[in-house]
């Protein structure tokens, strides 16, 4: 089953700037950045990847920039983490979904989408 989650910006006025999905079937993500916003107007994580000049992105890149926003896992208090949001070990998912994707980097945030509306 894929999950797609909505990417928003709150510097933009909550504007959606992406898409992220999940396939829980074979653990992978991907991600793609509305091509009609400015690069100038993205985080510096997204501005990075959209520099490439492409604005589609596979399971790589995405679990770097998925990784780029959580706790690593050799953290030294982890275990601790995991445990606040339910975890018993380290799984990018899980944990972009508990954060809702946030970080102090930047003011992006994920919404998940109906199943009914994630592909249109």
């Amino acid at each position: 089953m894929s999950r797609v989650f909505a990417l928003h910006d709150g510097n933009l006025n909550d504007r959606q700037v992406g898409r992220l999905s999940y396939d829980e079937d074979s653990k992978r993500f991907s991600m793609s950045v509305d091509s009609g916003i400015p690069i100038s107007d993205l985080p510096l994580s997204l501005e990075v990847l959209v520099n490439k000049g492409n604005c589609e992105f596979g399971h790589e890149d995405t679990l770097r920039w998925v990784r780029w926003r959580l706790c690593p896992p050799g953290r030294q208090n982890i275990m601790e983490i995991l445990a606040g949001i339910g975890l018993k070990e380290y799984d990018e998912f899980k944990m972009i979904e508990a954060s809702a994707g946030k970080c102090d980097k930047d003011e992006l945030y994920l919404l998940e989408m109906p199943p009914d509306t994630a592909s249109k």
